[in-house]
């Protein structure tokens, strides 16, 4: 199957509009959609959507954008996308605050170039339901804290196999 990428300009739509196109073009078969900001030449403000879609998809995206938007025209680029050499690990994520400790399992992504892990990423709806565990026990820990704490960890134990400890001193 074909990869496409459209892109459209549309520079008289209402921010609020945005979400909902998206949210309609996903469910139109769109691999990924993506809004961007920009000035058009006249200073105005100006969006940029770029659609990843399958070729048989492609005409109901393109009518969908053309009706939500009012664009009357995209660009269409065939895109190949390439996948970087990655592997993916469950951890096992303990976090204690000196008396109570709550466990978790996240999956961690490593990316290896040359067999030496160069980037690593924690998924991100693991550590949601973690930071949401730890909410509704009254364990505080903002978003982006423990996706970094956990990421951190991970890193410092990349060439070992341990489940990663994090301690929460109050």
């Amino acid at each position: 199957m074909i990869k496409m990428l459209v892109m459209a300009a549309v520079d008289d739509v209402s921010g609020e509009i945005v979400p909902y196109v998206i949210d309609r073009t996903m469910s139109a078969g769109a691999n990924n959609v993506f809004v961007v900001n920009a000035f058009t030449k006249k200073n105005r403000m100006q969006y940029i959507v770029f659609v990843d879609v399958e070729e048989d998809r492609l005409e109901a995206v393109c009518d969908l954008l053309a009706i939500e938007f009012g664009t009357i025209g995209v660009r269409i680029f065939e895109s190949r996308h390439r996948m970087l050499p990655y592997e993916s690990e469950t951890k096992v994520i303990s976090v204690s605050d000196g008396k109570d400790v709550i466990e978790a399992k996240v999956r961690v992504k490593y990316l290896k170039k040359n067999d030496r892990v160069i980037s690593l990423k924690a998924e991100y709806e693991d550590i949601k339901s973690l930071a949401m565990e730890l909410s509704e026990k009254s364990k505080h820990i903002a978003l982006s804290k423990l996706k970094s704490m956990i990421e951190a960890e991970a890193f410092g134990k990349v060439l070992e196999s341990e489940n990663i400890h994090i301690s929460i001193d109050r």
